[in-house]
């Protein structure tokens, strides 16, 4: 199967190549698929008198090695949608991808490998054998593969292909997307010199400036720019981005993922998604957004209150009247993120301009896996050996001790055609091939989108943007950590096509619980360093005022903030929930996008533009985040008791001690254990909300 051989004992991202042009994309797939497929049918040829050992690796040790190895060769089929300059590589790739997925959605729905499977699941002798057989048949159930009616599974099979066909078209669009406004200089008033400075001019147009709805150039405008009418123009683009090709499509897939739902016996997508997760039924996610939005509503009100009064202390002075362009004192959609921008620099003393210079990208990345490297007893290693897809690219050869243990890749400027956000994404599972031993160790990759260097400064990171990578890496790390035998149960999500990973409302909380240490003191003493490099005296530095300003960042404007995630969450839960055309409260008969506004205006509280389509270019919607997009929050809470847990550990938060606990109990075992077990296991009691309460202010 594999299209790049290497006779190293260990297997890995390192036997792999990303430069395959989209004909050889296109011929090495169907090598993966035959091969996959050869290796089930051999499987389905088992000797039936097996018994015991020799049954176990038979079925689910043939079906995991199928898996693993698929999995591995994949990443260089799909790795080329995300970041290739190559248009007919992505596309090719992006084809590659659904080739794969729809492989893998074929053969967990085949009732003849279930059936094998099933009979041979008490043959299993290891804790980590048993959850390897209760994951895979209950993979093969979530698709439909024990219906004993032929006729539902193929119609169910049918529309499962045509669900995933539109979410990759939908996602290929927003990948593709390069919408831009045209905005003058005098426009961007407010912004930095060197920010305006570096966007690029604009085609006949000698003062215009090309401005990518993408978050590097649209977050600084709407939170920089002083008239209103630009922050207007710039989110009214934003939430068009792919509203005319992706609005029928999404409309398409929500029906259509609801028709396969009802076909197996559900009542909605959402009850068929949320059978696998940790909250376990709609009910309980449904109940836990509404009740975190209940808790927050006082906060927010206040908040709001907040950031409407010190709008209208600009529109009494005529002045920046003028500039803002606006006479309404009422705080609009696109006011929000100005005024938090400016109620912070002026309550918490914080530039993001002037905090960014602590935060040149090079050095921080370095100092950040200097502390993961004493946190994990990990070491970094720096190496050009490894197979790139562009002169960006930095790689690691990530190392315990003599061992090499995974591979790490940092892909982080923003080029055309490449993912537009930020994300670490698996190049290869951690699994053993139970054929022969051999080990193949995992690797990974942050694909971001981080500000380049700008004139004669280096590329700088703004706060935000530093606990974000900091939240990326610690993705990473529950990645190259993994020691599991079987792919299935490796580090995953469903923005790769092979199945993996822990439960998705599990996902986010290692990385959540590391983030929350990019505001403690101690580290960033260690981590903020002027990009100028001076030393001694003269040095800049970040003050105590300054650190205790950071740490206050974290509960500022969490009312409104997170009351919007949380509409968001709902809304994805309500818009999964039922069959289309929907409801909210009295309303019915109601559009996608008039369930979205209704959700966001009745929790955000704030009135959404007219005439756009946020989720048209919403990716969780499409990347398998579908009645799932809860699990960020769900999986907040309980990092927040998983963090203060570490800073009471007496060994102290950071040490090696308390590093080995996290990698043995939380990194480490991956989904070879559900994620209310490890929780468990690493806090000595079941888990609540009090943590996250207390440190954002929230009544409990």
């Amino acid at each position: 199967m594999a299209c790049s051989s290497s006779n190293t004992p260990l297997l890995g991202v390192h036997q792999l190549t990303f430069s395959r042009k989209a004909a050889d994309i296109s011929a090495c797939v169907e090598a993966v698929v035959k091969d996959y497929e050869g290796r089930l049918e051999s499987l389905l040829k088992t000797d039936s008198q097996l018994i015991g050992r020799q049954l176990f690796d038979a079925t689910f040790g043939s079906l995991a090695n199928a898996d693993g190895h698929a999995a591995l060769v994949s990443a260089e089929l799909t790795v080329p949608a995300l970041v290739s300059g190559d248009a007919e590589a992505r596309a090719a790739s992006s084809a590659a991808k659904k080739r794969l997925q729809n492989m893998w959605a074929r053969a967990y729905m085949r009732p003849d490998l279930y059936a094998r499977l099933a009979a041979a699941q008490d043959t299993a002798e290891t804790p980590e054998e048993h959850r390897l057989t209760q994951v895979m048949l209950q993979k093969f159930r979530h698709a439909g593969a024990h219906l004993e009616n032929a006729v539902v599974r193929g119609e169910v099979a049918e529309l499962d292909a045509m669900c995933a066909s539109l979410a990759f078209e939908i996602e290929q669009n927003i990948n593709e997307d390069c919408s831009h406004v045209v905005l003058s200089e005098e426009e961007l008033e407010g912004c930095a010199p060197e920010f305006i400075k570096s966007l690029p001019k604009a085609e006949g147009d000698a003062n215009g400036r090309q401005c990518s709805v993408k978050a590097p150039v649209s977050l600084p405008i709407m939170r920089r720019a002083a008239s209103g009418e630009t922050r207007r123009k710039m989110q009214e683009s934003s939430q068009r981005q792919c509203m005319d090709k992706n609005g029928p499509l999404l409309s398409e897939l929500i029906q259509k993922r609801h028709e396969a739902a009802c076909k197996m016996g559900f009542a909605s997508h959402a009850e068929r998604m949320l059978g696998s997760k940790m909250a376990g039924a709609v009910k309980t996610a449904r109940g836990f957004c509404e009740d975190m939005l209940g808790r927050l509503a006082q906060l927010q009100d206040a908040e709001l209150g907040r950031l409407t009064a010190r709008k209208r202390i600009d529109l009494e002075q005529p002045q920046k009247r003028r500039r803002t362009e606006e006479s309404s004192p009422e705080l609009k959609s696109w006011d929000l993120a100005f005024y938090t921008d400016l109620l912070k620099r002026e309550e918490l003393s914080l530039d993001d301009e002037q905090l960014k210079e602590f935060f040149p990208l090079e050095g921080t990345i370095e100092r950040l896996l200097a502390i993961y490297s004493e946190l994990l007893g990990l070491a970094f290693v720096k190496t050009s050996s490894l197979p790139v897809w562009h002169e960006d690219v930095v790689t690691f050869e990530v190392r315990r001790g003599e061992d090499l243990v995974g591979h790490l890749y940092l892909d982080q400027f923003p080029r055309d055609g490449k993912f537009g956000h930020q994300m670490i994404i698996p190049l290869a599972p951690s699994f053993v091939d139970s054929s022969n031993g051999r080990r193949c160790i995992p690797a990974c990759a942050n694909i971001s989108n981080l500000p380049r260097p700008q004139g004669d400064k280096p590329a700088l990171l703004r706060f935000a943007e530093m606990r974000t990578l900091f939240h990326e890496l610690g993705h990473a790390m529950h990645c190259l950590c993994t020691t599991t035998k079987f792919s299935l149960l490796s580090w995953a999500w469903p923005m790769v096509p092979w199945p993996g990973g822990v439960e998705q409302d599990f996902l986010e909380l290692p990385s959540m619980a590391l983030e929350k240490f990019a505001s403690e003191p101690s580290l960033l003493r260690r981590v903020a360093r002027h990009y100028s490099g001076k030393e001694g005296p003269e040095a800049p530095t970040l003050g105590e005022d300054t650190i205790e300003s950071i740490q206050s960042l974290d509960k500022f404007m969490v009312g409104t903030s997170q009351s919007r995630y949380f509409a968001m969450a709902l809304f994805d839960l309500l818009v999964h929930a039922q069959a289309p055309p929907y409801s909210f409260g009295a309303a019915c008969s109601l559009s996608i996008e008039e369930l979205h506004r209704r959700c966001l205006e009745e929790h955000a509280r704030l009135q959404q533009l007219s005439g756009t389509h946020p989720c048209a270019s919403w990716y969780h919607l499409v990347i398998g985040y579908d009645a799932g997009y809860y699990g960020y929050g769900w999986s907040d809470v309980y990092a927040a008791d998983v963090f203060e847990s570490m800073l009471q550990a007496e060994e102290g938060p950071l040490s090696a001690e308390t590093g080995a606990k996290l990698r043995d109990e939380i990194l480490g075992p991956c989904a070879t254990r559900t994620g209310g077990d490890m929780l468990r296991a690493f806090l000595g009691r079941e888990p609540t909300a009090d943590a996250w309460c207390r440190r954002n202010g929230v009544p409990m």
